[in-house]
């Protein structure tokens, strides 16, 4: 793949990631824009809060699929693994700082986690069975999504994958993890790692 090519996928995946589902829902069900209420983020979590499990559901699924979505268009044209990895990071970078939007969105884990999924599935699924049972039993998202997608990427190697399809996960997570370093840092000093 040429770094022309490359270069228009990395791009393209950045902006279908910058679409905005609860952004849209929000000012369709309540008239509000879900960065001026609640934690301030367009993401599931927020829109769950301010508008409805359903509507919660319905953005999780749509900012997933995003994810997905990047990674499946940029194989379908001819991407490499580090492609589909890059086009996956990308969306995730979109939904967290989409310009049209002041780029204010959401934290990405939806975004990343759909990415994941078109990437290693049945590794993510692992990583996430145990995002889910460390958040349960530490009452912290943020120690769930820290263990997650190693657990994902180390998965993928113990299975035999390689190279960089193993460390998708981890790829896809970047732009999540800068987003999160801030806050956690801040949590760790006040010793509270509960997400808002």
């Amino acid at each position: 793949m040429s770094p022309a090519s490359a270069a228009l996928i990395v791009v393209a995946s950045y902006l279908l990631g910058s679409l905005s589902p609860a952004y849209h829902l929000g000012r369709a069900l309540k008239g509000v824009d879900l960065r001026r209420v609640g934690s301030g983020n367009l993401g599931a979590r927020n829109a769950a809060h301010e508008l409805g499990t359903a509507a919660g559901v319905a953005v999780w699924a749509a900012d997933a699929a995003k994810g997905a979505a990047a990674v499946l268009i940029s194989r379908a044209v001819g991407a490499p693994p580090w492609g589909a990895a890059a086009a996956g990071a990308a969306a995730v970078a979109g939904h967290i700082w989409p310009p049209a939007f002041g780029f204010r969105g959401g934290r990405g884990v939806s975004t990343a986690l759909g990415a994941s999924l078109a990437i290693v599935p049945v590794e993510t699924l692992i990583g996430f069975a145990v995002w889910a049972v460390v958040s349960r039993l530490s009452g912290s998202l943020y120690a769930g999504g820290i263990a997650g997608f190693p657990v994902a990427t180390a998965s993928a190697f113990l299975l035999g994958r390689g190279g960089v399809t193993a460390l998708a996960p981890l790829i896809v997570a970047v732009p999540t993890a800068l987003r999160h370093i801030p806050a956690l840092v801040r949590r760790v000093r006040a010793r509270d790692l509960r997400l808002p």
